[in-house]
């Protein structure tokens, strides 16, 4: 059975925030170098061995790391087929706007015909070149692109509407850690409850 926690951190010890901030900072850069050796072929087990070294985490952290990117990974592969007839749902939706807005069969309402032909063409157009890279994926076995702290996030970083800081705040917020019955829970974070918080 699998759970997940979201936790809120109480703390007036700003060494222990920076600490935890500093952990996770390193987590998500060996997530998405694990990520990335992923996809270029690498063995799971040769990346859970280099991670400690090249970052300074612990066994167990490194094995989160990769296991929580082969799951995005085998996600992504499996979502493609879903993605693509999504896609293709709504190249036959533009086109048959297209073609009743061309017989007179629809109107537009607020802007003239040529416009709105002219964004549907756009929008088809679009939405093509995305069938064409989604079949290439699925052809070749690979996955789409990954934004490690989101697309959205990573456009308003390009038209300076978030700083750089805030960016790699959004990149490395993140901290994954497994828990196991045995051991009774994860022997790197431990949650306890005050019951002055509740």
């Amino acid at each position: 059975m699998k759970t997940v926690r979201g936790i809120k951190i109480v703390s007036n010890d700003e060494s222990q925030l920076r600490s935890l901030d500093e952990l996770m900072r390193v987590f998500g850069s060996a997530k998405r170098y694990a990520f990335n050796r992923l996809l270029e072929g690498r063995n799971a087990k040769d990346i859970i061995k280099h991670l400690p070294h090249q970052f300074r985490l612990n066994k167990r952290y490194a094995e989160d790391a990769v296991l929580l990117v082969q799951s995005l990974i085998s996600s992504r592969r499996e979502l493609l087929p879903m993605r693509l007839e999504d896609v293709q749902a709504k190249i036959e939706k533009t086109e048959k706007k297209i073609d009743e807005y061309q017989h007179g069969r629809k109107a537009p309402k607020n802007i003239d015909l040529p416009t709105c032909l002219g964004g549907l063409h756009q929008r088809l157009e679009k939405l093509k070149a995305k069938e064409a890279e989604l079949k290439h994926h699925l052809d070749q076995g690979t996955i789409p692109r990954v934004i490690f702290g989101g697309k959205e996030n990573f456009y308003k970083r390009l038209k300076g509407k978030i700083t750089n800081e805030e960016w790699k705040d959004l990149r490395s917020n993140q901290l994954y850690a497994r828990g196991d019955k045995s051991k009774k829970g994860n022997l790197n974070i431990r949650l306890v409850y005050d019951h002055n918080y509740l």
